[in-house]
């Protein structure tokens, strides 16, 4: 997995451009929403309704930092955003300590929110919360935007919370290009991830009876958006740097390329040969007419067997950058 994350950055150097907020899309889910730089996503698998939540990094470690904000969807056929803030505002407001501070509407990507802040005490702590509520309603879905801090602290939050709250997006999203790969049969295949962040498009894929933690195959397809590399060689260097610094006993092969304004694309092979934690990989990065896109199996060997690294350079070279 070291490569899949590397290999992001890596590529992030091709674009650079600052913005207060940093963009994160889940594609399987639905939904977009800003990220404060400084902020981190943090991963959940108890709660099946929680898709996301992100908290704020503490500068001072005698001083944790207690914000942060999350995204629910929840399944709920044939009902509105109205219906969802009334039935809401009832549970919540069963809390004998919960006051409604303020409330309203706002219109993002077309589809209307209603926004509420309020305070409230939860069961396991004596501190008074204040939370900012975006409810958004799309595909039969609710979704539930939640950003909390300590009841103290709410003015200076609350401008950060609702620019958060502007930035959420949901239902699905407009048609973006991407490289489509046909898998090859053989082994049913998983998706483990598939987000946007900023302009970074990531999808992962594991054979299903492995995961994150054990696994001996990963393919990682990534898309930068809106990105032109001009020489591919430097794509290719870009990348083979990355693993160098990783392994320096990691030896690259171009296995081929082309570097002509019609077709820019490389297929090399990255492999690790004494390496204690071995781990190998085959690259595929193209240049599409508006986006660039990367994609690589890694295998957990010193090094790539030759029918192994044919088979899946045929199924690079079949791949077709597409708008989905």
């Amino acid at each position: 997995m070291k490569y899949a994350l590397l290999c992001g950055l890596v590529l992030l150097s091709f674009v650079v451009k600052g913005q207060n907020l940093v963009n994160y899309r889940d594609t399987a889910n639905h939904f977009s929403v800003g990220i404060p730089n400084g902020w981190q996503v943090i991963k959940n698998k108890q709660i099946p309704s929680l898709k996301f939540m992100a908290q704020r990094s503490a500068t001072d470690s005698a001083l944790p930092a207690t914000e942060n904000f999350t995204v629910n969807v929840v399944e709920e056929p044939r009902s509105n955003v109205d219906a969802i803030a009334k039935k809401l505002l009832y549970y919540i407001g069963r809390n004998p300590y919960f006051k409604l501070l303020d409330s309203g509407s706002i219109v993002s990507a077309g589809k209307r929110m209603i926004w509420l802040d309020e305070i409230h005490l939860e069961g396991n702590r004596a501190d008074t919360i204040f939370a900012s509520i975006f409810i958004a309603y799309a595909d039969n879905k609710t979704y539930l935007l939640t950003a909390t801090t300590l009841s103290p602290f709410s003015a200076g939050f609350k401008p950060l919370f609702h620019e958060i709250g502007h930035s959420f997006k949901t239902g699905k999203a407009a048609r973006k290009e991407r490289l489509k790969i046909a898998l090859p049969a053989g082994i049913k295949w998983t998706m483990i991830t598939d987000t946007e962040v900023d302009n970074l498009a990531t999808r992962q894929f594991l054979p299903a009876d492995e995961t994150p933690q054990q696994w001996t195959l990963l393919i990682n397809d990534m898309t930068m958006e809106n990105a032109r590399v001009n020489n591919i060689d430097l794509a290719v260097k870009s990348f083979s740097d990355a693993a160098v610094s990783k392994a320096s006993q990691a030896k690259i092969t171009v296995l081929g390329k082309e570097n002509i304004p019609q077709g820019r694309w490389a297929l090399f092979k990255v492999e690790t040969p004494g390496a204690g934690n071995p781990e190998s990989q085959l690259y595929y990065v193209i240049q599409g007419p508006k986006s660039f896109h990367a994609v690589f199996i890694a295998k957990k060997t010193e090094t790539l067997p030759a029918d192994f690294v044919s088979k899946w350079s045929a199924v690079f070279r079949k791949s077709k950058v597409v708008n989905e």
